[in-house]
């Protein structure tokens, strides 16, 4: 499966010059393949792509006072593996320490606080993989979506009183949820094929079977209708953007589709 995905961001820069780290490009990894991509700085700016083993490809570039903009593209291959039929319980002692850190509380992801819980809704089948999807289905099905009920300072606890939010909202809880069932799990910023209105996604991956999953936490979108970009214990280590420079941004512009012509997709009439 190939996805064409693409952002147009702009900022207006008050400051002689603003610094900017973009965490909007197509990670690359087993079950991505970057096929190509496009990346255009107006003014035209040096820039460069630091790749991070666990977090992803960020791109760093220098700007100077004025408009600024980055416009990013690319064509991204899929191969998504399915999930086994029956994932156990891995035995936490025995987990790699790399592995291990994302069962741990976080600055959004108050595991701690979940516990009982977390046990009590999914804690009725000892398949790993299931109780990941239960995670899912709870969390769409008693969410509601409200773009105005929550900031940058919303955690996972504040989510589960108010019982509303946006995706990275439902991705902190969904991830408290199965740190408290001792399951790994990590913050993942995407694109995504379907999102109403477009935007970038939040989602996550769980740690099933000795290998990474890829969830979306509304359970609206299949794995391999998302791109990963980022990777993070939650959103502070996954930022779309970390800017230092007083900036003023535009509307953002997101894409992310199918591209037509493979298998099994049907041409737009």
């Amino acid at each position: 499966m190939k996805l064409s995905v693409g952002c147009t961001l702009g900022y207006q820069i008050a400051t002689p010059q603003a610094a900017f780290t973009f965490n909007v490009l197509a990670n690359t990894d087993a079950q991505q393949r970057l096929v190509s991509e496009t990346i255009t700085c107006t003014p035209a700016v040096p820039w460069e792509i630091v790749e991070h083993a666990k977090a992803g490809r960020a791109l760093r570039c220098e700007a100077p006072a004025g408009a600024f903009e980055l416009r990013y593209s690319a064509i991204v291959e899929l191969e998504r593996p399915p999930l086994p039929a029956l994932v156990r319980a891995d035995n936490p002692g025995r987990l790699p320490l790399s592995i291990l850190t994302y069962t741990l509380p976080s600055r959004y992801c108050e595991s701690d606080r979940f516990s009982q819980i977390a046990w009590e809704l999914f804690g009725k089948t000892e398949d790993r993989a299931e109780q990941v999807r239960a995670i899912c289905r709870w969390v769409d099905q008693k969410l509601a979506y409200a773009p105005g009920a929550s900031d940058s300072r919303t955690s996972a606890w504040d989510v589960w009183i108010s019982r509303q939010g946006v995706c990275r909202d439902y991705t902190h809880l969904a991830i408290a949820f199965c740190r408290a069932l001792s399951i790994p799990a990590r913050y993942v910023g995407a694109y995504a094929v379907g999102l109403q209105p477009m935007d970038f996604h939040a989602c996550f991956e769980a740690y099933l079977g000795g290998d990474w999953r890829l969830f979306d936490p509304t359970d609206d979108i299949a794995p391999d209708r998302i791109v990963v970009m980022s990777r993070g214990r939650d959103a502070t280590s996954a930022a779309l953007t970390t800017i230092f420079g007083r900036v003023s941004a535009a509307p953002i512009t997101v894409t992310c589709d199918v591209m037509t012509g493979e298998v099994g997709v049907t041409p737009p009439a």
